[in-house]
């Protein structure tokens, strides 16, 4: 793979564009359109005058749809795998923009990898688990472009109420297979390190893809952002406290058979009777990612702090099936979850007091 000639462009972008906010690199002008498009593949010289400058070799020998410069996974990870100037989203080898990072995301794997079925594959055409469609339609499988917008955007409609508001990390709006599933995640672009509680993400100053750069919001108590999105494609899991997917019936204070985790609507330790404790979370030093609709996590979360889908698996995978972070509380904090956690029950003992005897028993 042909990588210099575009890893130069890039960096030349940055230059003349400044430096952009996380997430929005795509977007406006803060990234050449000759960068990834070609319009003739014969290219041999610059865009100067006289024919000097960077030429942007094309990735592979033959032309590609778009004008692309190479198939769109080749291309992305031409920026986004061991380029030093972007983030890394591919493999457990953490080379891009922010090397000590624990990705917020992990990272990605490619059909034929060791460490398939560990979260999103590359190149996959199986159908999504959760899913009723056929698969992904393009011969080529899962592409980055199937959940990220290529060009950045924000919010132009009222689907989520949340008109004008940029796109968290260029997520599309409508993902997957579920053509009316239009939801956007957004985040505090205009008052970056401000949060701002009715979007979905408060980012932080200078953030990269540490997990420590951001935490979620949750404007909608009963119904998680981040659940909805992923539902374009694993519908079968996820749907409001009540709802075929998941269930659930009221009882006393909190509800009682669930037929999937709920990934809205219930609180930590809400329900009672020994199911999730927030005490028990509370002890842990390393915790997992949760919503909180008052924008309080800290070393102690209070009772309104409720888990969704990213709570247990990162969105582009890990060395963990599914991508589930098995995280005990304990120990140095990685993309698997922490050094000490090495199994499930490290996960679900997180909140569940069936599993403190892993807590306490590492």
């Amino acid at each position: 793979m042909k990588r210099i000639p575009l890893v130069l462009a890039a960096v030349t972008s940055l230059l003349l564009s400044g430096s952009a906010i996380a997430g929005d690199y795509h977007k406006d002008g803060t990234l050449l359109c000759s960068q990834c498009h070609v319009m003739h593949f014969s290219q041999s010289h610059g865009y100067s005058p006289s024919g000097s400058g960077f030429v942007f070799t094309p990735i592979g020998t033959t032309p590609h749809h778009f004008l692309l410069r190479g198939e769109v996974n080749d291309l992305c990870l031409a920026c986004h795998d061991n380029s030093g100037f972007a983030p890394d989203v591919y493999g457990s080898a953490n080379t891009g923009n922010g090397p000590t990072d624990v990705r917020l995301a992990g990272y990605l794997n490619k059909l034929g990898d060791a460490n398939m079925a560990s979260g999103h594959t590359l190149g996959s055409t199986a159908t999504a688990p959760g899913s009723t469609g056929a698969g992904w339609a393009n011969a080529n499988g899962l592409n980055c472009v199937d959940c990220h917008h290529q060009h950045g955007g924000s919010v132009s409609g009222s689907t989520s109420g949340q008109a004008g508001y940029s796109l968290y990390r260029n997520l599309r709006v409508t993902v997957g297979q579920a053509a009316s599933n239009t939801t956007a995640i957004t985040y505090n672009y205009t008052s970056h390190g401000t949060n701002d509680p009715t979007r979905d993400v408060f980012e932080r100053a200078n953030a990269e893809y540490d997990e420590g750069d951001m935490d979620w919001n949750e404007p909608d108590s009963a119904n998680s952002a981040v659940a909805k999105w992923c539902a374009g494609c694993h519908g079968d899991f996820h749907g409001v406290v009540g709802s075929t997917q998941v269930g659930g019936v009221a009882f006393g204070a909190g509800f009682e058979e669930f037929v999937r985790h709920p990934s809205a609507g219930v609180n930590i330790g809400a329900l009672g009777g020994g199911h999730s404790s927030l005490s028990l979370f509370n002890q842990h030093t390393n915790k997992v990612k949760v919503m909180s609709p008052t924008g309080v996590w800290g070393a102690t979360h209070p009772s309104d702090v409720t888990p969704t889908c990213i709570s247990c698996h990162k969105g582009h995978g890990n060395g963990n099936a599914f991508g589930l972070i098995y995280r005990h509380g304990t120990g140095t904090l990685t993309e698997d979850g922490d050094t000490v956690g090495n199994q499930l029950e490290d996960l679900c003992g997180q909140c569940h007091v069936q599993g403190r005897w892993f807590f306490n028993n590492p």
